[in-house]
Order: structure tokens, then C-alpha cells, then sequence
């Protein structure tokens, strides 16, 4: 008989962190640049549009010696029946005999590492004397791109904080990201000194930034060209479904480009919208992140220049952080074992 693991959002904790979301999600990039992981296209559904929703992100991960997907269902009305909005699994399968491994709760693993590839194209791609963050977003998944940068980048002190849909500083949401910040960062031992500031101004926080991360479900840009000082670098991560943008169109054409997976940030990311306005075209991207980590191709050309880095999501971040965590339960005796 065939067995399968199967690990909860509170044992995923135990095991996973975001220290290990970095290490998980670089090697997945670095394995998507070395032809030893592939992105297989995104199956999308509407239930009800606005309303209900599934996406399902599958793809290999050969050097880890897996396949596998993550399905993440959104349901608007499920605060109603007490249920959460967001359901996410992720099923691993050994890519030698597709015999399933493990079922995981993609919840507790979306976050960390969500945030770390944002951080990721901080690291790589703004200059290393980059020392203040601006996050555009103030929601649940912020939390995650000021621990996971902060945890990457020892250079940056400094983060701010704007909200784009309200007119005041989230003051009270700042406050209580603080917390769960520091949380993060001491369960992965990286605990270390920063301040983060709620602000209300989002042009003027731009502009003294060295890096911003938008996490935003923006349909028109959030940052514009005038707004965005030379050297600066940008991690576009709420563009994830047709439709969404939250860079402007000439500020993308003005920026050096590099994505996590070239034909699904074309199809379903931050570049759709500018490449079917006409503002650029596919061969506007310089590279795939993980081609720069590889070696294989140039990142910031100048000091002065503006980099973007479009991360809408791959298969391959799931698959190595899912794995990282499965190998650890397995080596602690976690999880509960099913027979299929």
C-alpha cells in the first residue's frame, strides 16, 4: 500500500521558518535557471467572479526529485459560515515513480515564502547599500515582506508602510505588524534591530525609498514613474491573475526587468497589462532571478539604475519549501500518516 504525510498549518510551524523560506525559495530559482525545475501553466476557474474562485499552480522540481501543485480556493462568503476565506493545499509526488509523498497545509507556507521572494529580489537586485524598505500593502501578507527582507537584507533598518486604499497612516495595523514581525524572526533565531513606521504618503515614501515591495490586488498602478528616484529597486508581488497591475507601464519600460517565470508574468503578472498596452514587449525582461543567483546572467548594471522584479507566483517555491519542511517532519516523526 501506498502511504502519504499529511502536515497541518501548526506542525508546518514547527518545522519551517523564514530563514528556511529563503534557503527553499533561492533553490528553487537557482534550479529553474539550471533546467532541473519547470512552471506548468496555471489553471485558473471563476465559481462566481468577484465571488468565488481556484487556482492551481503545478510544476517539477527535478533536482529535489519531486512534482507536484498547490490549489488554493477563495471563497468571499466563508468569514459568514466561520470558515476562512482562503483555503490552500499543496501535494507532493516523487517524480521517479509518481507515488504521493505528502499533503500539506499551504497556508502555513504561502506567507514565508511568498516574502521571501520578494526579499530574494532585494537581495539580488537593489544596491547593497540599500537601507530603507517601503512596503505598499498594508494586509496580512506585508507582514511577511518586511520579515523575510529583514531577514535577507542586514543593510535595511528602515521600513515604511503605506496603505493605498485609505488616506491615513494604518497606524494600528503597523502596530500590530511589529509584533508579528518580531515573531517571525525569533522563531528563525534571526532577530535583529529595525523600526517600522506607518505612513500616509505614499509618493513621498517612494521617493526616499532605496527598495519597495507592493503587495497590493491593485487593477491600476499604485507607483508611478515620477514617484520612483534613481538606484531605486521594485518587488512587484500582488500581480498574480489577469488584469492586476500595480507598477505603471512607462515605469516598467524604464526599468531593467526580471521576473520569476517569463511566460506566466507576460500571461498572468505584473507585465501583462504594459505588454498588451504596447508599452513593452516579452523581450523587455533581462532575465529570470534565478538566472542571475545561477550566474548566468548580469543583475543591476549601475547604480543609478531601476530594476523591477515581477514574482507572480511559480510552482517551484511551493514544491522546494513544501519539501524542506516534509523531509524535516519525516526526520521528527510528524504528521499523521495515512494509507491510501
Amino acid at each position: 500500500m501506498t502511504q502519504i504525510r499529511v502536515l497541518s498549518a501548526r506542525e508546518i510551524s514547527q518545522v519551517f521558518t523564514v530563514t528556511d523560506a529563503l534557503e527553499a525559495v533561492e533553490d528553487a530559482y537557482r534550479q529553474k535557471a539550471e533546467g532541473e525545475a519547470t512552471a506548468w501553466p496555471m489553471v485558473y476557474e471563476q465559481f462566481e467572479p468577484g465571488v468565488a474562485d481556484m487556482d492551481i499552480r503545478s510544476g517539477e522540481l527535478a533536482g529535489s526529485g519531486l512534482f507536484g501543485l498547490k490549489l488554493t480556493a477563495w471563497f468571499s462568503g466563508n468569514p459568514s459560515r466561520g470558515l476562512p476565506e482562503v483555503f490552500g493545499t499543496t501535494l507532493l509526488c516523487d517524480d521517479a515513480t509518481g507515488a504521493p509523498l505528502a499533503l500539506l497545509n499551504a497556508g502555513a507556507i504561502t506567507g514565508l515564502r511568498t516574502g521571501a521572494a520578494a526579499a530574494l529580489g532585494v537581495k539580488w537586485l537593489a544596491r547593497k547599500d540599500a537601507s530603507r524598505l517601503f512596503v505598499v500593502g498594508a494586509g496580512h501578507m506585508s507582514t511577511f515582506m518586511v520579515a523575510a527582507t529583514l531577514a535577507a537584507c542586514p543593510s535595511i533598518g528602515h521600513v515604511e508602510v503605506w496603505d493605498p486604499r485609505k488616506e491615513e497612516a494604518p497606524a494600528a495595523r503597523v502596530e500590530l505588524m511589529r509584533g508579528e514581525v518580531q515573531a517571525i524572526l525569533e522563531a528563525a533565531g534571526a532577530m535583529r534591530e529595525f523600526e517600522l513606521v506607518a505612513v500616509a504618503d505614499g509618493k513621498a515614501a517612494a521617493g526616499a525609498a532605496d527598495a519597495i515591495v507592493t503587495i497590493t490586488p491593485a487593477t491600476d498602478p499604485v507607483i508611478h514613474l515620477d514617484w520612483v528616484r534613481p538606484g531605486t529597486h521594485i518587488s512587484a508581488v500582488g500581480a498574480d491573475m489577469e488584469g492586476k497591475q500595480e507598477l505603471a507601464s512607462d515605469l516598467v519600460a524604464a526599468a531593467r526587468v526580471f521576473v520569476d517565470d517569463r511566460a506566466q508574468s507576460v500571461a498572468s503578472g505584473e507585465l501583462e497589462v504594459p505588454v498588451k498596452q504596447g508599452a513593452i514587449t516579452p523581450e523587455h525582461i533581462a532575465a529570470e532571478l534565478g538566472e542571475v543567483i545561477a550566474g548566468k546572467a548580469q543583475g543591476r548594471t549601475s547604480q543609478d539604475q531601476v530594476t523591477v522584479f515581477d514574482t507572480s507566483g511559480i510552482a517551484a517555491q511551493d514544491l522546494a519549501a513544501s519539501r524542506m519542511a516534509y523531509d524535516r517532519a519525516v526526520e521528527r516523526a510528524m504528521g499523521t500518516v495515512v494509507e491510501l
